[in-house]
């Protein structure tokens, strides 16, 4: 993963995802299973990783929790602190530019309640360095400290059904096999991206008890059908409600878009 590969996004990457109907929706469903956890705990010390411009960390900071957030993308953090000036916080959180690789080097000696990173930012690592992100996290948690994580769903039900609908198979399947797949963000800017199993997420995160999942958008559609959930607010509306009458179940997190863990420290 490069970091001009998300500098490139950074500019216009609030506008096309986070205040988009999709985005904004996926991102309250990840918040309400977060919110479930953070019930009743309160001044939390937060590590974010892949924070992009900074949603997550400024609303993890609002309510009352000690926040530093990274991302390798200098674009990335400087669109968040920018938005620092529009919230008046009691505490803010604190926005470092620091590559993945670079963590266990970065905290050394720190130690966190919570480690967290949404929307898909750890599909950019190969198997190796999530093997490795495993044990440098484990390392800098509390004992007893957990880890939440937001990735793309190994076999999204949405996925598959667009592209088959479209004749497409390779496209329809390409999260089911274990290939790395280069996806395209933008022209001449490529990332390699890796989908996980959640038999592949216990193996790489051994220092770790699974004790949740959930979906992220099992019935709210990928952000690349965007336009057509704007073009047709009924239909996007009905998802929604079906999100939230039948999005609850655990064994549904991989035909999602994304899906939720939740994992405790064993130490």
């Amino acid at each position: 993963m490069t970091e001009q590969a998300f500098d490139v996004l950074a500019p216009a990457y609030d506008e096309t995802f986070s205040r988009s109907v999709i985005g904004l929706r996926q991102r309250m469903i990840s918040r309400k299973w977060l919110e479930k956890f953070l019930c009743n705990k309160i001044h939390l010390k937060i590590l974010e990783i892949n924070c992009g411009t900074g949603e997550d960390a400024i609303w993890l900071a609002s309510l009352g929790h000690e926040v530093i957030a990274t991302d390798q993308s200098s674009k990335m953090i400087e669109e968040a602190k920018n938005k620092l000036e529009f919230y008046n916080l009691e505490t803010e959180p604190q926005f470092l530019v620091c590559d993945i690789n670079n963590i266990a080097r970065e905290f050394a000696g720190r130690k966190f309640d919570l480690v967290f990173s949404n929307f898909a930012g750890l599909n950019c690592l190969d198997p190796a360095r999530m093997s490795a992100l495993g044990n440098t996290i484990h390392t800098i948690l509390q004992p007893g400290g957990h880890l939440a994580l937001v990735l793309f769903g190994k076999y999204c039900w949405w996925e598959t059904s667009y592209y088959l609908l479209k004749f497409k198979p390779k496209e329809a399947f390409r999260r089911w096999g274990g290939e790395r797949l280069d996806v395209q963000l933008k022209d001449n800017v490529q990332q390699p991206v890796f989908y996980y199993s959640t038999k592949n997420l216990r193996r790489y995160f051994q220092g770790f008890n699974m004790i949740d999942s959930k979906p992220v958008g099992l019935f709210i559609p990928p952000s690349y059908l965007e336009s057509a959930m704007q073009k047709r607010p009924r239909l996007f509306n009905f998802l929604a409600r079906m999100e939230k009458r039948f999005g609850n179940f655990s064994f549904t997190s991989p035909l999602a878009d994304h899906s939720y863990f939740l994992f405790k420290n064993k130490k």
